[in-house]
């Protein structure tokens, strides 16, 4: 399979601004996928590369393996190791899809992420585990080029 690039943002609609009733144009939503799993490490770290200005719409984690560790397993998400500015307190130990509940301060941080691209999935355990894998996928809107 082929793959195309180009630099956006990509906007859709077939009327531009200056129509009666207005435009229609809106932004594409994307989304990027990885997994993480566990090792011999207490934290497993995942790096996404956004472009600058983007909003990120949902960060969705699919624990497809619950991790086993002794007693929690969390994912958040910011721009560091650890950091909570997107995401935080998702519990990796239970299989399934799982929804963080954004705070407010969270959602500010989402509706742009500025000149920082990177967004580091984090998965801290206490207690080793043996088992445990997440995917987690982002997705976003790319609001303006990533040069601006």
């Amino acid at each position: 399979m082929s793959q195309t690039t180009f630099s956006g943002p990509l906007i859709s609609g077939d009327r531009p601004a200056g129509y009666s009733g207005g435009s229609n144009l809106g932004f594409a939503h994307l989304s990027q996928f990885q997994t993480v799993a566990f090792d011999a490490t207490l934290v497993q770290n995942l790096t996404f590369n956004l472009p600058y200005n983007s909003q990120i719409t949902s960060i969705v984690p699919d624990v497809t393996t619950a991790y086993n560790s002794a007693t929690s397993a969390t994912l958040s998400a910011g721009i560091s190791t650890g950091d909570t500015t997107y995401a935080s307190g998702v519990n990796a130990k239970t299989a399934g899809r799982a929804t963080p509940s954004y705070t407010g301060a969270q959602l500010l941080a989402m509706s742009s992420i500025g000149t920082n691209g990177q967004v580091v999935v984090t998965v801290t355990s206490v207690g080793q585990p043996t088992a445990g894998s997440v995917g987690v996928t982002i997705n976003y809107v790319q609001k303006s080029s990533s040069t601006d």
